[in-house]
């Protein structure tokens, strides 16, 4: 018998030939889109293992690891630093596979610890430049594989556990120091002898620990919700005791560029690039006029924390600065060769300011502390080097948004609002060197994780319409007159 043919309009249909109806295969329903997380190029895995339901990241455990050590130094003392020089090549190794395709993005921040090492050639202390430097490159080092690590979800939340770690630890048993304040001459010190490290310690926490929490709440996970809380509340407390203006107005400024930058994760483009290049402009013109900003900071901390029109003693310490610039203006003195036991210079300075350990002093001052060292030639490289790589980072956030990054450009601004009163990234084993070279790194070779990789075009298939009889053992064609071809597209996924 002759058959029927029912070839619905839609491809892929039902076709009948006057007997059971034939179904084709099924089509597989697409690929399920994982959610992006940022990854390095090729690094499909993240490097891990599970302690029962938990999954671990090395990522993070690396970066618990190597600031534990950093922010308990002054506790640790020499086995501190030995832990951070042993753990960075520990991670090194971990990395091998992608450490060439990592690193050489961010090859040219290496400049800045390779001038230090380059300025022992014209050292007044060539032994302590040359340890120092090669310090330096440990400690550059550990901040570009943090911003290169596969989770950075991962690398704050260590972060976070670290720095809220030292924060319960100095609030549970550490202990006040006399300022030379108006209301009270106390202020918080923790574990250490200096407020001003700890209120740095605690407005670093508190950063990382708010960008915590933002992606904890994208991911609904409660328990790093409350524990992101915790730390805040315990940071603030620190913060406000310690009473360091220099920390407390970095801290001001990260915070509104959390709160600005956080919304432009989710908005356009062009939106995202008029308000950053607003930004860009406005820090242009912050480091055009960082002398004046440098006085005005000094004026605002002395009027609001009830201080002396000198902070404490900085105005006569760079006094003295001036005549040592004078002295050796083009390179400076050497990497730390400076403020070493037996220089004369700086033992006056410790007795002028009641520096009973001699030692761990600066001049207050990030450029300052370049100029006495190495010159107007470190403070235009080191000046140079950041100014690209923040353009750099900028760019990034605008191409590929994410809090990751704004994290990374909260703690730039932050450590960049207390160059005028601190000494910043440029010391070795020193946690925010490390976050500064952090921050700068963050801005190359970060992709986004490639989503599914989409299913190829379906290629087009020709059916052949004939007419068949049937016979008792089955099916059997038997061609009638010409050939007609029917040609079937794929139609679109469901």
């Amino acid at each position: 018998m002759s058959s029927a043919w029912d070839i619905p309009p839609r491809p892929y249909g039902r076709i009948r030939a006057g007997g059971a109806p034939f179904q084709p295969r099924r089509r597989l329903p697409p690929p399920r889109r994982e959610r992006p997380m940022l990854i390095e190029p090729g690094d499909a895995r993240a490097v891990g293992f599970r302690l029962g339901r938990l999954r671990v990241d090395l990522d993070g455990v690396f970066a618990f690891a190597i600031f534990t050590p950093m922010l308990f130094i002054a506790q640790l003392t020499t086995l501190g630093a030995a832990a951070v020089a042993a753990l960075a090549p520990l991670y090194l190794f971990v990395r091998r596979e992608r450490l060439g395709r990592t690193l050489l993005p961010r090859a040219f921040l290496f400049v800045v610890p390779a001038f230090a090492l380059l300025s022992v050639a014209w050292s007044e202390a060539p032994r302590e430049s040359f340890r120092y430097a090669c310090e330096f490159f440990v400690t550059v080092t550990v901040g570009l594989l943090l911003s290169s690590a596969r989770n950075q979800q991962a690398v704050l939340r260590g972060l976070a556990v670290a720095f809220a770690a030292y924060i319960a630890v100095s609030v549970g048993y550490g202990g006040s120091v006399a300022i030379g304040v108006g209301a009270g001459g106390e202020a918080f010190s923790g574990l250490s002898s200096s407020k001003n490290l700890l209120a740095d310690i605690a407005s670093t926490g508190l950063i990382v620990s708010a960008v915590v929490a933002m992606m904890a709440m994208q991911s609904r996970s409660w328990l790093w919700i409350a524990f992101a809380a915790a730390a805040i509340g315990l940071d603030l407390y620190a913060v406000v005791s310690a009473r360091s203006a220099g920390a407390l107005l970095g801290l001001g400024m990260a915070v509104v560029a959390l709160a600005g930058l956080t919304p432009l994760v989710f908005a356009g483009r062009v939106l995202r690039a008029w308000v950053t290049s607003v930004v860009a402009l406005l820090l242009l013109a912050v480091g055009m006029g960082y002398q004046s900003l440098a006085g005005a900071m000094i004026d605002m901390g002395a009027s609001l924390f009830d201080k002396d029109p000198t902070l404490t003693g900085r105005t006569y310490l760079w006094y003295r600065a001036a005549d040592l610039i004078r002295e050796k203006p083009l390179l400076g003195r050497g990497y730390y060769a400076f403020w070493l036991q037996g220089n004369t210079d700086a033992e006056g300075l410790w007795r002028y300011f009641g520096i009973q350990e001699r030692g761990g002093f600066t001049f207050h001052n990030t450029a300052v502390e370049i100029l006495v060292t190495l010159g107007w030639a470190g403070l235009a490289v080191i000046g140079l080097t950041a100014v690209i790589a923040a353009v750099a980072l900028v760019r990034r956030f605008v191409a590929r948004p994410n809090l990751a990054l704004v994290f990374w450009i909260a703690i730039f601004l932050y450590q960049l609002a207390r160059t005028p009163i601190e000494a910043i990234g440029i010391a070795p084993f020193y946690f925010s060197s490390v976050l500064c070279f952090a921050a700068l790194g963050a801005a190359f070779g970060r992709v986004r994780q490639p989503l599914a990789e989409p299913q190829p075009r379906r290629p087009v298939r020709e059916l052949q319409v004939v007419t068949v009889d049937g016979q008792p053992a089955g099916w059997t064609a038997a061609q009638r007159g010409g050939l007609q071809r029917l040609r079937i597209e794929p139609g679109p996924d469901r």
